[in-house]
């Protein structure tokens, strides 16, 4: 065996120092890997982390909440949010984890009991609601009035004749006027007293102005025959259906559906007739125009009672002109409160009359509007210039849902007109708030330039003589 070289010898030393140093180095490798797992899977989840600090269940939650997009609700609580602070994560990381019994709660899914509290709103109390109903007395067109509407192209605009009132008759919930004349059509042409038939384009300011229920039982409503009213019942039908109509009919069916206006879930039913007419006659089409007697209102008003919440009468009834209501009226009124009418709404008188509670046999009270008087009209005295405005307001309970009468009052109104002698014309025709009518105004009104007695304290007289219109003087005053 030959001599081993200087050369293999170191570089067999080096061999095994290498080998040494390699064990050396894999065993230090090993025991810091061991330390490593000890530290995260031992030590680490043991310790509480430090304010701020985010472990990893609460970063798999972050992660989450990011990918699911912006509208993932905030986890944060109310005081947390207020503070700014972090809460103090749990030291066992499986609470943050969602349970994989299905009966365990999901503390996310359902809040505690104390949140649960917070959470909740208190539900509002129900609210009282109201009904507005305001109606006006006769809508009666001279020939002079009725050719006031009728433009130089051959168009008709009656809109300024209501404009005075419009913003009162708008607002109401329910609106209603008397149609004191016929509108039978163009055929027939424009009719003055005593026997009237009017255009029907005035039924577009009417609804422009906003009346939702027009009553037709008048002693005029034959005027044209019994063809002018089946005319005007068409034209009503046919170009105004959303307003009801009442009074008239077109069938024995329709006439014994009864006629009412739904507001609010409420319906409230407006039955109105005459004590007769001037001239024609139904014939055997009784079913046309609603009568004024015993029998016929009591039938009417039981029905309307069973499909109504709220009966109102409107009877055309009394003497032309007659400041006080005549015995016929009271007797009427005592039957209609007696057949248990809530409100009873009358015209036809053409000047205004008192407004009283009436009690019937079986103890119904009824509140009487004996006349409204005129709302718009050319006839000729200071007493027929003067008109009123009914106003109901009606109270839904918001507890019980009865419908009952909370307030009450009746409006002066004043026919305000200009009139040139020379050319015998009449203009800017329109009806206005006794509020707001001054002397000054009344100074200027056409009938002074007509030739008829007219004031400003004529008007004031006949209201004072009208007694009490509101309702704590009108029950002041009956007890």
């Amino acid at each position: 065996m030959g001599k081993i070289s200087s050369w293999d010898k170191d570089r067999k030393e080096g061999s095994l120092k290498g080998r040494k140093g390699i064990c050396i180095v894999a065993g230090v490798s090993v025991v810091t890997l061991l330390f490593i797992c000890l530290l995260v899977f031992v030590i680490l989840p043991g310790r509480k982390p430090d304010a701020g600090e985010q472990t990893g269940s609460e970063y798999v939650a972050d992660r989450t909440t990011a990918e699911a997009g912006s509208d993932a609700p905030a986890s944060a609580s109310p005081t947390e949010e207020a503070s700014g602070e972090a809460t103090e994560p749990s030291s066992n990381p499986q609470k943050s984890e969602p349970s994989s019994d299905p009966e365990t709660s999901d503390p996310a899914a359902e809040p505690s009991e104390e949140d649960t509290t917070a959470e909740e709103t208190t539900e509002p109390e129900p609210q009282d609601e109201y009904i507005e109903i305001l109606a006006v007395g006769d809508n009666l067109y001279h020939k002079s009035l009725s050719q006031s509407g009728i433009k130089e192209d051959g168009t008709y605009d009656y809109t300024p004749i209501y404009r005075g009132t419009k913003y009162l008759i708008s607002k109401a919930d329910i609106a209603v006027i008397n149609q004191e004349t016929p509108m039978a059509g163009d055929e027939y042409g424009i009719q003055t007293y005593p026997r009237f038939n009017v255009p029907q384009q005035i039924s577009n300011a009417m609804v422009w102005a906003g009346f939702d229920v027009v009553t037709f039982a008048t002693n005029h409503m034959l005027d044209m025959g019994r063809e002018g009213l089946i005319s005007t019942a068409q034209y009503w039908k046919e170009k105004h259906p959303q307003v009801l109509v009442t009074g008239i009919a077109l069938s024995q069916e329709e006439r014994d559906a009864v006629p009412y206006v739904e507001c609010k879930g409420k319906k409230i039913a407006f039955l109105n007739y005459t004590y007769g007419v001037n001239s024609g006659n139904l014939g055997r089409q009784t079913y046309l125009l609603n009568t004024l007697n015993e029998e016929t209102v009591r039938r009417d008003i039981a029905r309307a009672k069973e499909e109504c919440d709220y009966v109102i009468v409107l009877p055309h009834w009394g003497v032309e002109g007659r400041m006080e209501p005549t015995e016929d009226q009271y007797n009427m009124a005592l039957i209609l409160a007696d057949a248990g009418a809530d409100v009873v709404i009358g015209t036809h008188p053409h000047v205004v009359q008192k407004v009283q509670w009436v009690t019937g046999a079986n103890g119904h009270r009824t509140l009487v509007f004996y006349s409204l008087g005129n709302f718009i009209s050319l006839q000729d005295t200071a007493a027929k210039m003067l008109g009123g405005m009914a106003r109901l307001r009606l109270k839904i309970d918001a507890q019980t849902g009865e419908l009952t009468l909370d307030d009450y009052r009746m409006e002066y109104l004043v026919t305000h007109f200009l009139y040139d002698p020379e050319i015998e014309l009449f203009s800017q025709m329109t009806a206005i708030p006794w509020e707001n009518y001054t002397r000054k105004r009344a100074a200027t009104h056409g009938m002074i330039s007509w030739g008829k007695k007219f004031s400003y304290d004529m008007l004031a007289g006949i209201i004072e003589n009208n007694g009490p219109v509101t309702k704590e003087a009108i029950e002041a005053a009956q007890e």
